[in-house]
């Protein structure tokens, strides 16, 4: 079977770092919530691992360095003949969560792209707390901010508000609601993030 890591899937070997496995914690959290399988490489070929452990880690991730704490689920299933730690997040109605960056020592929210956490900046912290807020609103001059967006590029939020000629706080609410409403994509680069028009 082959198995790859994605936006819901995460491979450990094993949990060297409390730090950093709550950082992939919150993300999924903050997001579709997700599985974290420890004792499988990052290949996704099963080399096993001591359940108890790995649990006791994880618990104690979720526990200390996670706010408000990630709820998880876990489960040994045997893969390959081995035994592997399933670890279930679900998507959190307590989101946005936030995991201690220990560089910075702040607390900090993360979303999950692809197979890796992400640090989100204050659109997508806008975006998450949406998710609960029942109606959404955005101006007119708002949602205008997609049809200066061109799908073939990734636009900053300050080149929008150019653009548009909104406040960039204006511009970065706009983008929010578009996230939550899956008409915009949030993309990551080495600059920060960048938005396009989700294709239909």
């Amino acid at each position: 079977m082959r198995r790859e890591e994605s936006d819901i899937l995460e491979f450990k070997l094993r949990v060297d770092s409390q730090r950093k496995i709550a950082k992939t914690l919150v993300a999924f959290a903050n997001g579709l919530g997700g599985q974290i399988v420890v004792g499988v490489r990052d290949s996704g070929s099963v080399a096993g691992c001591r359940v108890d452990e790995e649990f006791y880690m994880i618990q104690g991730a979720a526990q200390l360095h996670t706010r408000p704490e990630v709820p998880i689920s876990a489960r040994e299933e045997r893969w390959d003949h081995k035994s592997v730690l399933v670890v279930e997040v679900p998507p959190s109605i307590l989101a946005p969560h936030l995991a201690h960056d220990e560089d910075q020592d702040i607390w900090r929210a993360y979303v999950r792209r692809g197979a890796a956490n992400y640090k989100a900046n204050r659109v997508l912290l806008e975006s998450i707390n949406l998710k609960f807020a029942g109606e959404v609103k955005a101006t007119s001059d708002q949602l205008g901010i997609l049809h200066l967006m061109d799908a073939a590029e990734l636009s900053s939020a300050s080149l929008l508000a150019r653009k548009s000629g909104l406040p960039i706080r204006d511009v970065e609410d706009g983008l929010a609601v578009l996230v939550r409403w899956d008409q915009v994509d949030a993309v990551p680069v080495e600059q920060g993030w960048r938005y396009r028009p989700r294709e239909s």
